[in-house]
């Protein structure tokens, strides 16, 4: 694998149809990077089938999990940004300039939870075979130590939310966005978590 590779610069690409399913991809791969940190079972359920998706989705007897209605969710509101840019604006609410970006990791975000009560229902053993998985091209780092760390930060659920929005790759903007919330209270909670980090390690 080049390392100097990195697939998620086509986020930064204009929108088309050769580019759109793997937009879809990243930008639920990211928003489930984040989320599954904070709430364990079935987001870590959902990521790993995911994860397992993206490797074995050119075979030809795979058979898609319910993980990547995900993706197929946001591939097909892209479709409607053809030509566009993922930091093109979506729309204003209340004052507040809401981007296509912005709008599908939100759009991820709120699916994940619609979806939860029916993945903990439909959770079985086979999510313990898959954590051995390589990540080939979307190879991902063991964060094991880092949230280890997090652990003894003892932080409070609105901090931890931002931080792991942050680990997900969000820029400020798209967190309040998300979140929404002002990006000062954005700021606030970042620096909190550092004082408590500097404060520890």
């Amino acid at each position: 694998m080049n390392q100097s590779y990195n697939p998620y610069k086509v986020l930064f690409e204009t929108i088309s149809f050769d580019n759109v399913q793997k937009m879809g991809e990243l930008i639920t791969l990211k928003t489930l990077r984040g989320s599954r940190t904070y709430s364990k079972y079935v987001h870590e359920w959902l990521y790993l089938h995911y994860v397992r998706d993206l490797n074995h989705k050119h075979e030809v007897d795979y058979i898609l999990s319910d993980a990547y209605d995900l993706a197929q969710t946001v591939i097909c509101f892209l479709c409607g940004f053809i030509g566009k840019n993922l930091d093109d604006v979506y729309t204003v609410k209340n004052g507040k300039t809401i981007t296509i970006r912005g709008t599908a990791y939100n759009l991820v975000s709120k699916h994940i939870r619609r979806t939860h009560e029916k993945t903990l229902r439909s959770s079985d053993l086979e999510s313990i075979q898959t954590k051995s998985v390589e990540m080939e091209e979307y190879q991902e780092k063991d964060y094991t130590v880092v949230d280890n760390k997090i652990e003894q930060l003892n932080l409070k659920p609105t901090e931890r939310e931002v931080l792991d929005c942050y680990m997900a790759g969000m820029t400020c903007y798209e967190i309040a966005e998300l979140l929404d919330i002002d990006r000062t209270t954005v700021f606030r909670r970042r620096m909190k978590v550092q004082i408590k980090y500097k404060a520890l390690f």
